[in-house]
């Protein structure tokens, strides 16, 4: 499984980048996702930081709500991964877009079902434990996470220790450990 570190405090990536040699973990700017300027709805913004380090970026979260491309997106060699917020915009996905995000405002079986009745790989957004347990259950491509992912408390995330843990976290995520803790939950999607 692929698993994406967006842009979380630098003195973490730094560390991190010491402690993770696995092509399947990809650490900002390699996994693209500036949370804020999405969630703003800043597209102009994000697209600009996007281009400044477009060389090493392998897979990106598209614009939210971005139905068609004006601002020539579908030209960079970028992995797209489109955030599905109600099942109409699978009729409504860009051209380059081959892998959509699950970011929990669908119902989670209808998703996948219409992801895999398209073709379309699956990415989970923002997963927590429980969910990366659940997304490779059922098979997703692609889940991106943040240091809260864990579960563990935030003096722990805190400390000095912590990139150390999160790197062994993001390796057992990438290496599909969590894929039979919660079989009988995805049997009957």
């Amino acid at each position: 499984m692929i698993v994406g570190v967006g842009n979380i405090p630098s003195r973490i990536l730094d560390e991190l980048r010491k402690y993770v040699d696995d092509p399947r973990v990809l650490l900002f700017p390699e996994f693209f996702d500036d949370k804020k300027s999405l969630l703003q709805l800043k597209r102009v913004k994000y697209i600009e930081k996007l281009l400044a380090v477009k060389n090493r970026v392998v897979v990106a979260l598209w614009p939210d709500y971005l139905y068609d491309d004006p601002y020539g997106l579908c030209s960079l060699d970028v992995i797209w991964v489109f955030p599905i917020h109600s099942i109409e915009e699978f009729e409504r996905l860009p051209r380059c877009i081959d892998v959509v995000g699950y970011t929990g405002d669908t119902s989670l079986a209808m998703f996948v079902r219409f992801a895999k009745e398209l073709g379309l790989d699956m990415w989970w957004l923002g997963a927590c434990k429980k969910e990366i347990v659940m997304a490779t259950g059922l098979g997703f491509w692609g889940v991106d996470v943040n240091t809260g992912s864990t579960g563990l408390p935030y003096k722990v995330i805190g400390s000095k220790d912590f990139p150390k843990i999160f790197a062994k976290f993001l390796i057992r995520v990438a290496s599909n450990e969590f894929r039979n803790k919660q079989r009988l939950l995805v049997e009957w999607l």
